[in-house]
């Protein structure tokens, strides 16, 4: 029955070709998108686990970063100690300097000399009286002014790294303040009573802080207007006496700039404290007193969210219309340094879109089975398909290079130049008596020679830069994002190279000494805020290229 049921169908589709072949089609599209499907889920578990793996290098860096901070900050600390029970008793006596910095003690806020470091500072004993956290004490006020005076040194000697744009201070019970970057002098006092109300400051305070450990704040920034920083501090003592308080402060966009290195571009990173406040966010400035659950796109339920603050890692399926189309997911990872914690809201359609990049290999099972299917108009197409391509490619070479020197036209050449931004520098150059080459080693032999100059202008520059061949022995060098000054370093090394070449003649020169020659250059840019054309940009470069044949060739005029 059945073979006699497959007998028929069979003899039916045959009768009508097309309908084999449609039918054929439909079911491998089927099967194709069955397989698909399964493919797509498999790939979506796969892309999870690539970022639970991206986000936790990243919790590293940031928790290597913050760590660096902390030690920083504790370096200060010790040093500000270490300084104080050296100085602890008759400190200064024999300095001239010191004595006649403290005459102007009584002063709001008077400067301590402090050479090529940063600003030291003291408050008068009047602007202190009722301000939490100081007090003056004249007998340690000479220790205090020394301490700072030799911590303003470490202070402005702190490096750069990592593109930390950090803010690091150190203030005195005694109202002595030394900051990187420093303050201004009449911003001094206000400064001051500004830190004694600030609560990383009041958390470093002997009554909230019995261990003397770090501590770490989100606090509205010093600078930023409207904008928060992660600010770390740390008591100092001095023989068990409280004396001061270190700060350093992290502005948003130092930490922006870590999360803004997720892996998937459309993720939405932030890092936010055990409160749910929010330090940084990869997308935007985040305002003081903003929390995570008011920055994230969906209707996230302050129970659900409770995960982050206490879980060490996770993802958290979006939930009451937050997952789904249109919706997100959320993976995060709490970093060991400041009790912070690292989310990614994942938007959930692109998590999907980007499971179906990963499936190549079931895509290319349906492709294969459609193409058993339809090879003959395949082959066809593909035949079809290849010689205009090739044509396309010759038109397209032909059109855009040099033929002799494969180099770019100078119609490509001022393609470029119209789509670059300034700054861009131009450099031309023309081989000196080229003339003469042809006369004696002959036409074809300075081909070999155009030829030369052609790789080693290729080989002599930069990726992003673009030589060309303009005519006959010219040629010239696009150099995007680059100054006068520069171009001419690359002109100096050019001409150094062609210096140095040494070309074997063609078979039918009439010499066959190898050929030596120079070139001589020309260079000419534009600026930031500049107005000007290739047409005048290439016309002073000539000009200067000229002017260094006139001065005797084998040179480089930049001016």
């Amino acid at each position: 029955m059945l073979q006699r049921f497959s007998g028929q169908a069979w003899q039916l589709l045959a009768s009508r070709p097309h309908r084999f072949v449609v039918v054929a089609f439909s079911l491998s599209v089927v099967l194709l998108l069955l397989l698909l499907w399964r493919g797509l889920q498999l790939s979506q578990d796969r892309e999870i686990e690539t970022l639970r793996h991206m986000q936790a290098v990243r919790a590293q860096s940031m928790d290597a970063l913050l760590q660096r901070e902390a030690e920083r900050l504790l370096s200060v600390r010790n040093f500000a100690q270490h300084l104080l029970q050296i100085h602890a008793t008759a400190p200064g006596a024999s300095d001239a300097d010191l004595r006649a910095t403290l005459a102007h003690r009584d002063q709001p806020a008077w400067p301590v000399p402090a050479h090529d470091a940063a600003a030291v500072y003291g408050v008068s004993a009047a602007a202190l009286r009722g301000v939490d956290g100081f007090a003056r004490d004249e007998a340690r006020l000479a220790a205090d002014v020394i301490v700072a005076r030799s911590l303003s040194h470490l202070l402005s000697a702190a490096p750069e790294g990592s593109g930390i744009r950090r803010r690091i201070a150190y203030v005195s019970r005694n109202g002595v303040l030394t900051a990187y970057p420093s303050i201004p002098q009449q911003q001094v006092v206000p400064a001051v009573q500004r830190l004694a109300a600030a609560p990383y400051f009041r958390d470093s305070l002997p009554s909230r802080n019995p261990g003397r450990a770090v501590q770490w704040r989100i606090a509205p920034a010093t600078v930023e207007r409207g904008q928060v920083s992660l600010f770390l501090s740390v008591p100092v003592y001095a023989e068990g006496d409280f004396r001061g308080v270190a700060m350093l402060e992290l502005p948003q966009r130092s930490l922006d700039d870590q999360l803004s290195s997720a892996p998937f571009h459309q993720a939405r990173s932030y890092l936010v404290d055990r409160e749910g406040r929010l330090i940084g966010a990869s997308t935007r400035n985040v305002r003081a007193g903003e929390t995570l659950q008011a920055a994230l796109s969906g209707p996230w339920p302050a129970a659900t969210l409770d995960a982050v603050f206490h879980a060490d890692s996770g993802l958290l399926n979006g939930v009451g219309g937050a997952s789904g189309a249109g919706g997100s997911d959320l993976m995060f990872r709490r970093l060991r340094q400041g009790g912070l914690a690292l989310v990614d809201e994942i938007p959930v359609n692109q998590l999907w879109l980007a499971s179906a990049v990963r499936l190549s290999g079931v895509i290319g099972a349906g492709a294969t089975a459609l193409g058993i299917l339809l090879c003959a108009t395949l082959a066809v197409v593909h035949s079809l398909f290849r010689h205009y391509m090739a044509r396309g490619e010759a038109l397209r070479t032909l059109a855009e290079t040099d033929a002799l020197t494969g180099l770019a036209n100078r119609r490509v050449f001022a393609a470029r130049f119209a789509a670059e931004p300034l700054p861009i520098a131009v450099v031309m150059l023309d081989i000196d008596h080229f003339k003469s080459i042809n006369d004696r080693w002959g036409h074809a032999s300075g081909d070999v020679v155009l030829r030369a100059v052609a790789d080693a202008l290729r080989s002599g520059v930069r990726k992003a830069d673009l030589p060309a061949r303009l005519g006959g022995e010219e040629f010239a060098v696009l150099l995007p994002g680059t100054g006068v000054d520069d171009a001419a370093a690359v002109a100096g090394h050019l001409r150094q190279r062609l210096e140095g070449l040494r070309c074997e003649p063609a078979p039918d020169a009439g010499s066959t000494e190898p050929i030596r020659f120079t070139a001589s250059f020309g260079v000419a840019g534009l600026a930031p805020g500049d107005h000007g054309n290739l047409d005048a940009l290439l016309i002073a470069a000539d000009r200067r290229l000229y002017q260094a044949k006139a001065n005797g060739r084998n040179q480089v005029v930049a001016q």
